[in-house]
C-alpha cells in the first residue's frame, strides 16, 4: 500500500510540476511571442506602401521638411527593393517665365490618398521652344501707273509713298510739270531708280557708276548670272537718287557721238596737220587750276608725267577706247582708280611742250587718235 501510496503521490507530483512549468511558458511566450500555437496577428508588422507615401508626403509639407528620396520597406518574407519618391522640381526665374499659362479647371472629385501624393510629387512640364517660320525676303516691285485727268508727280508721289525725284529718274521724265492723260509711269516700291542697260554695259560698270554693290544690284534684281546682262533689260538700283545712264562709246565697231567736254573753254589748235607734222588731239584754252573732267567712264592707265605731254592721265573705256589729258599742273587721281564720267581728274597748267595754259584732249581707238570734235556731245 505504501509503494501504491508513494507512486501515486509521485505522479501526482510530477504532474503538478508539469502543469506549473506549461504555465510559465505560456507567461514567457505571451510577452516575447516566441513558441506556443496562439498567433496574436494584431501584433505583426504591417506597412501599407500607398498609405506610407501619401501620410509621409503631407507630413513633410506640414512640418517644411524635405521630402524622402529612398524609401526601405520591409516585407514578410525578405527585404522588398528600396522605392524612390519622384521629388518636386525647384525652378529658376528664366525657367518659370518659359512655363505656358494654365486654364483654370474644375478639381476631381474625391482623389484617393494616392492620387493627391503623385500630384504634389509630380513637376509642371516647360512647354517646347516655338521655332519662328522665316519669311521669304521681300524685294522690290515695279508699279506701272497711268496718270489720270488733273493728276499731279506730288499727288502720284503721295499715293505710292515715294519721292517725287524716285519717280522723275525712274521714268527719265524731261519736264515733271508736263504729264499726259494715260501716260505710264514706272513706280518703285523702294527708293531707287530704274536703269536700262545699254549695249555692252556690265553688271561692274553699273555698280561703279551708281556706287551700289553688285551683290546688292543681283540679289534685288534676282539675277542668276551677274556676267551675263541682255541690252535694254530694266534693272532696280537701290538706293540711287539719280539715273545714270551710260553713253554707249562704241556701236558695231564705230565710235559714237557720247563723250562729255572735259573743260569748257576755246578750242587754240583743232586736230589735225599743223606746223609739218600731225596733232593728235584738241587744244582747249582755259585758265591754269581749272578743273579737268572725265569724258566717259572708265579706269585710270596712266597718271604721272610723260614727256612732251607734262603732267598726263589716261583713262582707259574698255573696247579699245582711251581718252587722254595732258599739260596739268596736278593730279586728282592715280592708276588703278576707277572713275566715272565728269568726275575731276586733274587740274589744268603748262607742263611740257606747251605754249600757254590749256588742255590737250584725245581720243583713241585701238591705239589710233580720232577727230574728238567728232564726238564730243
Amino acid at each position: 500500500m505504501r509503494r501504491r501510496f508513494a507512486r501515486g503521490k509521485g505522479f501526482i507530483l510530477l504532474l503538478f510540476a508539469v502543469i506549473f512549468s506549461f504555465g510559465i511558458l505560456g507567461q514567457v511566450d505571451t510577452r516575447m511571442h516566441i513558441g506556443g500555437s496562439d498567433w496574436d496577428l494584431d501584433s505583426l508588422i504591417y506597412i501599407n506602401v500607398d498609405e506610407y507615401l501619401y501620410y509621409s508626403t503631407l507630413d513633410s509639407q506640414e512640418y517644411g521638411q524635405p521630402l524622402p528620396t529612398v524609401q526601405t520597406l520591409a516585407a514578410l518574407d525578405g527585404a522588398a527593393k528600396p522605392v524612390e519618391t519622384p521629388q518636386p522640381q525647384v525652378l529658376d526665374e528664366g525657367t518659370a517665365e518659359a512655363l505656358p499659362e494654365v486654364a483654370e479647371q474644375p478639381e476631381p472629385t474625391a482623389p484617393s490618398r494616392v492620387e493627391s501624393a503623385l500630384q504634389v510629387a509630380t513637376p509642371p512640364v516647360a512647354a517646347p521652344p516655338k521655332v519662328e517660320e522665316k519669311k521669304e525676303e521681300e524685294r522690290p516691285t515695279i508699279f506701272v501707273h497711268k496718270v489720270n485727268p488733273g493728276e499731279t508727280l506730288w499727288d502720284i508721289a503721295n499715293a505710292y509713298g515715294v519721292s517725287v525725284d524716285a519717280i522723275i529718274s525712274a521714268n527719265e521724265l524731261k519736264n515733271p510739270n508736263m504729264l499726259a492723260v494715260g501716260q505710264e509711269l514706272n513706280i518703285l516700291s523702294v527708293q531707287g531708280v530704274l536703269h536700262k542697260v545699254a549695249t555692252g554695259e556690265s553688271l561692274w560698270e553699273i555698280s561703279q557708276r551708281y556706287q551700289v554693290p553688285m551683290e546688292e544690284i543681283t540679289r534685288v534684281n534676282n539675277i542668276t548670272d551677274p556676267a551675263r546682262i541682255m541690252p535694254n533689260t530694266k534693272l532696280i538700283i537701290p538706293g540711287a537718287t539719280q539715273l545714270r545712264p551710260k553713253d554707249v562709246l562704241l556701236v558695231n565697231g564705230q565710235l559714237q557721238r557720247a563723250f562729255d567736254w572735259p573743260v569748257t573753254g576755246r578750242i587754240s589748235s583743232p586736230f589735225g596737220p599743223r606746223w609739218g607734222r600731225m596733232h593728235n588731239g584738241l587744244d582747249i584754252a582755259v585758265n591754269t587750276g581749272t578743273p579737268v573732267r572725265a569724258a566717259a567712264d572708265g579706269r585710270v592707265t596712266f597718271a604721272g608725267w610723260n614727256g612732251g605731254y607734262g603732267i598726263l592721265v589716261i583713262v582707259d573705256h574698255g573696247n579699245n577706247v582711251e581718252t587722254r589729258y595732258a599739260h596739268n599742273s596736278r593730279l586728282n587721281v592715280k592708276v588703278g582708280q576707277s572713275v566715272t564720267r565728269g568726275q575731276v581728274i586733274a587740274y589744268s597748267g603748262n607742263t611740257g611742250n606747251s605754249t600757254g595754259p590749256h588742255v590737250h584732249f584725245e581720243i583713241r581707238y585701238r591705239g589710233n587718235p580720232v577727230n574728238p570734235q567728232s564726238y564730243l556731245k
